[in-house]
């Protein structure tokens, strides 16, 4: 049953958030501040939504039974049945439905490597990053990216998960001779120094920043992911570095985004783009009410949408 919270907005909406549960932060606060605002709120995890698809039918189901369109669709995916997650959002995507993130967008940033091969190729700093699936490579990725230390990534994951530091080269070829026999593809990328174990989460939301904070590693762990236990602050983020996120996001056709940032010699760095970023952390080192501006960036979209409606375009 959809939920109606007190009637505030004159044009409330259906919203549909697709998160694996309505219990994790983000996800409950966003449905909180869409029903503060009279909108019409309910969470499906993804992976129990299943498509029918017929000549001009596309429809979704959920426990057998037949969803109604809905306005606005808020994808939370995480790193379960990706592949599976984001047909489901081209599903409503093809039955008309606006989303928060489109399904190209998503699968581009969710995707390590494909995020910046597309981000270098616009001519936007990413960390020197050697990817590989061949033992022979081993040597030339280690040389390409400066030598040890080097950070080691698997393609997949978030969180800091499936990211290791190699603090000499024989650490280094013994990991990725590790993974590489299991049938691992890996990313090879420099270890930025100068960045004494920090980086800036900075959110992007209709091409503009919202808030950011400097992410802090714990003493033992170079992972700067408040997940993992890291801690967080205001930061003030240069033109430059804000100029960066806002293109990165844009580049990878994102309205919504955490955008991982690294400062170097070299100017800031794009570390990775999150187009489903966690909102505890941000909210609170920030005090940006980050969840009220995205149903607020929202309710505008559907109003430009209606005015083109009405005027036949």
């Amino acid at each position: 049953m959809l939920v109606q919270g007190p009637k505030i907005t004159d044009n409330p909406m259906v919203v549909h958030i697709l998160s694996n549960s309505r219990s994790l932060y983000s996800t409950r606060r966003l449905f909180e501040e869409a029903f503060k605002r009279g909108h019409k709120v309910k969470v499906y995890p993804p992976i129990n939504l299943s498509i029918f698809i017929d000549r001009s039918l596309t429809q979704v189901y959920f426990q057998k039974q037949l969803l109604s369109k809905p306005d606005i669709i808020i994808p939370r995916l995480g790193q379960k049945k990706p592949n599976y997650t984001l047909a489901v959002l081209r599903q409503f995507e093809m039955m008309g439905v606006a989303t928060l993130n489109g399904s190209q967008a998503m699968g581009r940033s969710r995707d390590k490597l494909r995020a910046l091969q597309i981000l270098a190729q616009n001519n936007i700093g990413v960390p020197r990053t050697f990817f590989l699936d061949s033992l022979s490579d081993i040597e030339i990725a280690m040389e390409m990216v400066g030598g040890a230390p080097l950070i080691i990534k698997l393609p997949e994951g978030s969180q800091g998960m499936g990211v290791m530091l190699a603090e000499t080269i024989p650490s280094a070829r013994s990991i990725l001779e590790t993974l590489l026999n299991q049938g691992m593809h890996v990313l090879v990328q420099e270890f930025i120094a100068e960045s004494r174990g920090s980086d800036i989460r900075v959110i992007i939301l209709g091409g503009k920043m919202l808030a950011a904070m400097r992410r802090i590693s714990v003493s033992n762990d170079f992972r700067s992911n408040v997940h993992r236990g890291g801690s967080a602050e205001k930061v003030n983020l240069s033109i430059e570095a804000t100029r960066t996120a806002q293109l990165a996001a844009r580049t990878l056709g994102l309205q919504f985004a955490g955008v991982d940032v690294i400062e170097s010699r070299r100017g800031p760095l794009i570390l990775e783009v999150n187009p489903s970023p966690g909102l505890e952390g941000i909210e609170t080192a920030s005090g940006v009410n980050v969840a009220a501006a995205v149903i607020a960036y929202l309710e505008k979209l559907r109003r430009l949408q209606t005015a083109r409606d009405s005027v036949g375009f």
